[in-house]
């Protein structure tokens, strides 16, 4: 038995020996054991694993042009229309998301079918689409100018409400981003280059003689400081989340203090004095705050004189400005009175709310139309800006046109300013002013020669032409659409108009006469119209609009044909408010809503508007999450394929679902929460954007925006922020159609298309 286990001992190893002999032999060793071998092998090709390309094409690059698209680290630039593909190939199974990189200036450019995972064969469905950016008119650097200062080198710091940067237009000419990262608001301290600022509300600029910056953040509730050195600090007060009325905090909560410790309202105009304090408007509180250069925070105690004539509504400070004794002035918020406080008395100055316009005269004898800025010059004479007019007020309240409507220049020119809402002085005494009507940067000289600074000239108008030759009124659009064919139509209240934007950028009027108000049908060409607020197609391609006539309770349900004829349908169920929208749906009812009302309507075909939805449905909807805010505010309206209808709640900051039948439910956003956080409902963020639309996708994506950025929310609820094409522009409104977004900015059209 013994014997038998060790042979079988001895067999095994023999086996062991033969399998690794085997082994070697594939190996291509030449022995095995103690024998040798004189032949050699061939050695075997490992597997190769399938791998394919990835591509697609594209269109719309001009000559000259290219795209540069990624895929993770892989990059290819392509350079003319056509198919293009990515040199790395990839497995099956390999997910993959192109996008695009960059583009040539002016170009805007979006990827779609850009993500999926790779099959067993290559992959060319990658669809590029290119236009240029700018459709019509000019796209300017600075977007809406908030305030101005200079410094004593000359050099202009200038405030960009639009962009939430600061610009600097240097001595030589030459604008530059100085502070902020542009299309980007926020708050955060730190280098300039990396530094964010919100200009919104009456945030403002003030320098002091070492030249530091001061910015007073009216959302946030801070006032901060730029040093020469280009650092970007909080000074005092302690950040708030957002400049919503419902949001504020009690009276209490307003404090002096050092630093942090101090809390601020609603921060607005500012000044800095001799000693370099700050002295800024706490508009939420009526007050005047003293802050100086450590961070200490008082409040500057004054009352008013008796002043009969002056009533409570006109006792709000709206600008400061200081003497060269150190006497404190300001305007009232309504730019009608001048105010001086002395011996912690506010006494007026100048000023009568029961004349019209800007009337010149001594205190009470003279008028002014809207005061929106003030310096005193080297002469101790207080300079401001009022209206159309530049004026001047002596200290004895004296007050005198210096230049305006009727007045020449040293050259014999006129001025023809709209409204002025802007200025500072130079050292040499020579004065810069803003025309918000016209968007120019105008200069005075010291020998009473006017000139417009290159840097802002004023591409703004009522010009029809092609491309950068057409002149637009876009700051004052109340509404737009887009058609199936790419025509953009711009609803223009102040000129009495419609306009259309055709795809290869010519601007022309598409109905009514400019400067010509009234409600007579007829073809578009003869038709007058009173104020367009609010447009929609309906699926046959006739353009209604509601026509709100100027000073009168009421609008009218007005319809454009596909053959140019207007008719006037019949009266919208309203009698005020301020934004207004109009939906139709496949079925050809239509949907009519304004931001201060009681539900939203609805009129069948050929029948009357009936409420609808009432808005308390909604607010049950809500749970209890309403906050202070016990109404909805209802301004832009949408509708998808099937007939759902979505509303937006600017005061909840969130969408409603509306059914065919009247049933609604919460869509996307979380109440009372405003941002700019992606997800699902209850996660995800929407800015509060009353004047912004809902628009709709082929694909029911819905889309909203802000001034800064466009939202998409799919049919699930879920909110993302696409990257598109043209950047970071700001907005005033946006439309989209034939697969388009388009884009108003307060002088241009401009489009990318959508991803």
């Amino acid at each position: 038995m013994k014997t038998a286990m060790i042979n079988r001992y001895d067999e095994l190893q023999n086996l062991f020996r033969r399998a690794s002999c085997g082994i070697a032999l594939l190996a291509g060793l030449s022995a095995c054991g103690g024998g040798s071998s004189g032949g050699t092998t061939t050695p075997v090709a490992p597997v190769e694993t399938p791998r394919y390309l990835l591509g697609g094409t594209v269109s719309g690059l001009l000559p000259g042009a290219s795209v540069v698209l990624a895929n993770g680290a892989d990059k290819v630039t392509v350079t003319a229309n056509g198919a293009f593909s990515f040199a790395g190939k990839l497995a099956a199974g390999a997910s993959y998301e192109g996008k695009v990189d960059s583009a040539s200036a002016g170009l805007g450019c979006s990827i779609s079918q850009g993500a999926a995972t790779m099959g067993n064969a290559d992959v060319s469905t990658l669809a590029v689409r290119c236009l240029p950016i700018v459709l019509a008119g000019v796209l300017e650097k600075i977007q809406v100018v908030a305030g101005m200062v200079s410094d004593a080198a000359g050099n202009y710091y200038i405030a960009d409400a639009g962009n939430h940067v600061i610009h600097k237009l240097g001595t030589d000419g030459n604008l530059s981003v100085y502070a902020g990262v542009m299309g980007k608001e926020g708050v955060e301290d730190g280098p300039v280059s990396g530094a964010t600022f919100s200009f919104a509300g009456g945030s403002r600029l003030a320098i002091d003689r070492q030249a530091n910056l001061f910015v007073s953040d009216y959302c946030h509730a801070v006032l901060r400081k730029i040093t020469p050195a280009g650092v970007v600090s909080t000074v005092a007060g302690q950040r708030r989340s957002s400049c919503e009325a419902d949001d504020l905090e009690p009276a209490s909560a307003y404090v002096d203090g050092q630093g942090a410790q101090a809390r601020f309202g609603l921060p607005g105009s500012l000044i800095t004095d001799a000693n370099g304090d700050v002295l800024l408007v706490d508009t939420h509180q009526n007050t005047v705050r003293r802050i100086t250069a450590s961070g200490v925070v008082s409040t500057l105690p004054w009352k008013y004189a008796p002043m009969p004539e002056v009533g409570s509504d006109f006792r709000r400070v709206g600008r400061l400005a200081i003497d060269p004794a150190g006497n404190v002035y300001f305007s009232d918020v309504t730019g009608g009175y001048i105010f001086r406080i002395q011996d912690g008395v506010a006494v007026k100055v100048a000023g009568n709310r029961s004349l019209a316009g800007s009337v010149d005269g001594i205190g009470g004898a003279a008028s002014f139309f809207r005061i929106a800025g003030m310096h005193f010059n080297r002469d101790g004479d207080l300079l401001l800006v009022d209206g159309a007019t530049i004026r001047k007020v002596q200290v004895d309240g004296k007050v005198t046109t210096l230049f305006g409507p009727g007045l020449l220049d040293a050259n014999g020119q006129t001025a023809g300013f709209k409204q002025l809402s802007a200025m500072v002085l130079e050292p040499s005494g020579a004065m810069v002013v803003y025309d918000l009507g016209r968007h120019m940067l105008r200069r005075l000289d010291q020998d009473g020669k006017l000139s417009t600074l290159p840097a802002l000239p004023g591409h703004i108008g009522l010009v029809d032409g092609v491309g950068a030759a057409a002149r637009l009124t876009l700051g004052y659009a109340r509404a737009v659409v887009a058609d199936t064919a790419g025509n953009v139509y711009l609803a223009d209240d102040v000129n009495n108009v419609i306009r259309r934007v055709a795809p290869d950028g010519t601007v022309s009027i598409f109905a009514g006469i400019a400067g010509k108000d009234g409600g007579v049908d007829g073809g578009r060409g003869t038709a007058t119209l009173e104020g367009p607020v609010a447009m929609a197609f309906d699926k046959e391609g006739n353009l209604y609009f509601a026509d709100q006539f100027h000073g009168q309770p009421w609008l009218v349900l007005r319809k454009i044909n596909k053959q140019g004829e207007v008719s006037s349908i019949n009266y919208l169920p309203t009698s005020h408010g301020t934004r207004f929208a109009l939906a139709i749906d496949q079925q050809d009812n239509i949907y009519w809503v304004h931001n201060v009302g009681n539900g939203i309507y609805r009129r069948p075909p050929g029948g009357e508007f009936a409420l609808f939805m009432p808005f308390d449905s909604a607010m049950k909807v809500l749970n209890g999450k309403i906050g202070t805010r016990d109404y909805i505010s209802a301004a832009a309206l949408a509708v998808d394929r099937h007939g759902t209808l979505y509303f937006e709640d600017v005061q909840h900051h969130v969408i409603f679902k509306v059914a065919q039948n009247g049933d609604v439910s919460h869509f996307a956003g979380t109440a009372l929460q405003s941002g700019d956080k992606d997800g699902p409902p209850g996660i995800g963020t929407l800015p509060s954007s009353d004047y912004f639309p809902l628009m709709m996708d082929a694909n029911d994506n819905l889309y909203m925006g802000s001034q800064d950025a466009l939202r998409r929310i799919d049919t699930a609820g879920v909110i993302s922020t696409p990257q598109l094409g043209w950047g970071s522009p700001v907005l005033s409104t946006f439309a989209i159609g034939n697969g388009v977004v388009y884009g108003f900015t307060a002088q241009a059209v401009i489009r990318t298309p959508l991803p």
